[in-house]
């Protein structure tokens, strides 16, 4: 009986029951949290291996797109991943692609094309994949080890260009004083074959989608930033609108606008009046206060000041200059723009004889910067001149001693479409607003300024594409 009653009370006797359920809950509760830290250590190892992956990718690409061997791509690969960190266990690259996709620990896959993801049939791009084995410490009761995996791949893109020089020697690409230049989604492609056909000396930030010439670049100086790296000795590209333009035959006196107030209206040359020009080395269309309206259609220039300036838009004032685009068929004042269907402007500089073909110009200084909103035609405006051209300088007429284009406004101005000066330089400075409609080709190009401009995609624009090695995925 008593044996009986110590038993019981023995059996109900909870005291001590809490210790081991807190030892079996804080066995758990370590095991979870040494999974969490050893998680985040695997994180940070793989973000780590990933910037090894993707610099092995473009250095594989580098050498893909200089025409090397597969040994050299995945040698290559293999040391730029090396460099940035990743630690190799006896891997000897292949002499051909070995097309894997799961290496064993230590060891890389560099595949040309690649074998996974959407780019398998792109033989620029290369694939690396890298792989990493790690032994769990403290979740090893949950976990023995993991495998960390990281891919990349790296080829070149094509991009539309935004500027063009087709200069094919000497700087195509220079800056004064300091300089952003920013191209959104688009390129730069130089023509010339020199060795500095790209110059920078100091102050100078460049962003584009690609950055190509058929020479080479001298940056020197400080706080220089351009993004990407050029490509260098790279094809050369074409003139897009080589033969494709013929200047109207016209006959007649010329028509001398020199306006600096009031409210004005101009008609084009083709079924307006004619020729544009002034005598005593002026421009032929000079606009430097009032406000200007421009009906649709084509404007040509004869002759030029003694800078060399055909088409002179500037401000003598804060907000004293406003230039506009008039509607075809519409009334302003007392002048009708001809019902012609046209829906911007095209302006050709050139002259009835030869060397005379002046250079735009379109800005101010300081704080007088002119208003200017100017667009070409979206389609034709006649037989012989190509839609979207805004600003054309003859070639064979161009003054090329003296005849450059300065385009230097302030955010108020607004040029969209084709400015295309051939035979001579284009100056940006300022901080204009370039749309992504907008394409600059010139012999060569002087920067400064904040100049900002944008792809021009989908707008009718005849360009260019240059490429860029880029991580594709």
């Amino acid at each position: 009986m008593m044996i009986r009653a110590a038993s019981r009370r023995l059996f109900d006797d909870t005291r001590g029951v809490t210790l081991v359920l807190v030892a079996f809950a804080l066995s758990a509760l370590i095991g979870f949290t040494a999974l969490g830290v050893e998680t985040g250590f695997w994180y940070a190892i793989k973000r780590y291996n990933q910037s090894a992956a993707d610099i092995g990718a473009l250095s594989g690409a580098m050498e893909k797109a200089g025409g090397n061997s597969y040994s050299d791509i995945c040698n290559l690969a293999k040391l730029a991943a090396q460099t940035n960190g990743f630690t190799f266990v006896s891997f000897t690259c292949p002499t051909s692609s070995p097309a894997c996709t799961s290496p064993a620990t230590g060891q890389m896959c560099a595949n040309n094309p690649p074998v996974l993801g959407p780019n398998t049939t792109n033989a620029t791009a290369v694939e690396v994949i890298l792989a990493q084995q790690q032994s769990a410490l403290f979740a090893s009761l949950f976990v023995p080890n993991v495998t960390i995996d990281t891919r990349a791949v790296a080829g070149l893109q094509s991009f539309t260009s935004c500027m063009i020089a087709l200069g094919t020697s000497g700087q195509d690409l220079k800056n004064n004083g300091n300089a952003s230049l920013t191209l959104n989604n688009c390129s730069f492609v130089s023509d010339s074959t020199s060795n500095n056909s790209i110059t920078f000396n100091g102050g100078v930030t460049m962003t584009a989608a690609a950055i190509q010439t058929a020479g080479g670049d001298k940056i020197t100086g400080n706080s220089n930033f351009i993004s990407p790296p050029p490509t260098t000795n790279a094809t050369a590209v074409s003139d897009p609108y080589a033969g494709q333009i013929t200047v109207p035959t016209l006959s007649g006196t010329d028509t001398c606008v020199n306006f600096s107030s009031g409210t004005n209206v101009l008609r084009p040359s083709v079924g307006g009046t004619g020729w544009y020009g002034c005598t005593g080395n002026n421009p032929a269309i000079i606009i430097r206060g009032g406000t200007t309206t421009f009906c649709p259609g084509v404007y040509l220039l004869d002759g030029e000041n003694n800078q060399g300036d055909a088409f002179v838009i500037s401000a003598n004032s804060i907000g004293g200059t406003i230039v506009n685009m008039g509607i075809a068929g519409n009334t302003y004042g007392t002048v009708t723009c001809p019902p012609n269907g046209t829906n911007g402007v095209t302006i050709i500089a050139t002259c009835k004889s030869s060397g005379c073909g002046g250079g735009f110009v379109v800005g101010g200084t300081g704080n007088n910067q002119p208003a200017v909103t100017l667009s070409a035609p979206t389609t034709s405006p006649q037989t012989g001149i190509p839609k979207e051209i805004l600003f054309y300088q003859v070639a064979s007429t161009a003054d090329t001693n003296k005849a450059d284009s300065t385009v230097a406004g302030g955010p108020g101005t607004s040029l969209n479409c084709v400015v295309y000066t051939p035979a001579t330089q284009i100056t940006l400075q300022g901080n204009p607003t370039l749309g992504s409609c907008t394409e600059f080709i010139a012999l060569n190009f002087v920067v400064g300024g904040t100049p900002t401009m944008s792809s021009p995609t989908s707008c009718g624009i005849n360009t260019q594409s240059a490429s860029a090695l880029v991580l594709l995925e």
